[in-house]
């Protein structure tokens, strides 16, 4: 998935909550969008190691319900997606403040070099997600 992609997705989900779940009123588009934002995209917190020919990337997802994860890849930019599990589990909550469990949450990460997307390969390992990217090779040639 390209990065042009990616950034329409989360701007997509973004917007929807920015000005449909969450409207403040009018004048206020920009402060919604930011907060909006700041609620769902952020930083991925990882651990990375550069071994030969590959990138692995580490990261706790246990903010993630199980079986939302995706994985969305270009060259040099990775978003992992998910609906984030709601910490409140057995507590009471009130309708208003139902709309905000299973949201989408994104986080995302900048990769130091151009990877291969179709040859990336992600394992869980506890709460922890493994993520092989198989470094991009060029051509021999290419200008």
């Amino acid at each position: 998935m390209s990065v042009k992609d990616q950034l329409t997705r989360v701007q997509g989900i973004v917007a929807r909550r920015a000005f449909l779940e969450q409207p403040c009123g009018v004048g206020h588009e920009i402060e919604n969008w930011r907060r909006a934002e700041s609620e769902l995209v952020k930083p991925l917190c990882h651990g990375q190691m550069i071994r030969n020919d590959d990138i692995w990337v580490e990261t706790n997802i246990g903010e993630f319900e199980e079986g939302t994860i995706e994985i969305l890849v270009s060259p040099r930019h990775v978003t992992i997606c998910g609906k984030q599990r709601d910490s409140r589990i057995g507590e009471v909550t009130e309708e208003k403040d139902s709309q905000r469990t299973n949201k989408v949450v994104f986080r995302t990460l900048e990769l130091p070099v151009d990877v291969e997307p179709s040859a990336v390969a992600a394992k869980l390992n506890g709460p922890i997600l493994e993520i092989c990217f198989p470094k991009a090779h060029v051509q021999a040639g290419a200008a």
